[in-house]
């Protein structure tokens, strides 16, 4: 259901997606920073990750940043208009990502370079960043 792939992160990707926060803030009230979802790949620094990760899960439909300070997190939620999504994890400092399904419950804590793949249709959440360090994700949804 879930599966792990490596993508090779470049020493600055997580200062350059910092940086995009600092440019364009969003409040969400502690549960992390979301950029605006894009349909294209506009900084030429994030080419090559782009590129690697379209390599291994095929077309990209749309893609964001997530930064997590200490204690914010994502709520439940699924991408019910995408069959599938991914999760490449740029800076894990603390924290998980959980899973349900049905009665079930699960978690996976990625470490960096860990791209998640999984069915548009599961429910997930991000839980709070337990660390004082900066958790920084990209989110892809696929055509």
């Amino acid at each position: 259901m879930i599966t792990v792939r490596s993508v090779s992160i470049p020493e600055d990707l997580s200062e350059r997606i910092v940086e995009q926060r600092r440019l364009n803030p969003r409040d969400r009230q502690g549960r992390g920073w979301q950029g605006i979802p894009n349909t294209d790949q506009p900084f030429p620094w994030f080419n090559t990750v782009y590129q690697q990760v379209q390599q291994l899960i095929g077309p990209i439909d749309s893609w964001w940043f997530n930064v997590n300070e200490s204690t914010e997190y994502n709520n439940w939620h699924a991408h019910h208009n995408h069959k599938t999504v991914a999760v490449l994890y740029v800076a894990v400092p603390g924290g998980a990502i959980e899973f349900r399904q049905g009665e079930g419950y699960w978690r996976e804590t990625p470490k960096s370079g860990d791209l998640l793949v999984f069915p548009g249709t599961l429910e997930h959440r991000v839980l709070p960043n337990n660390s004082k360090d900066i958790r920084v994700s990209i989110a892809f949804n696929l055509r």
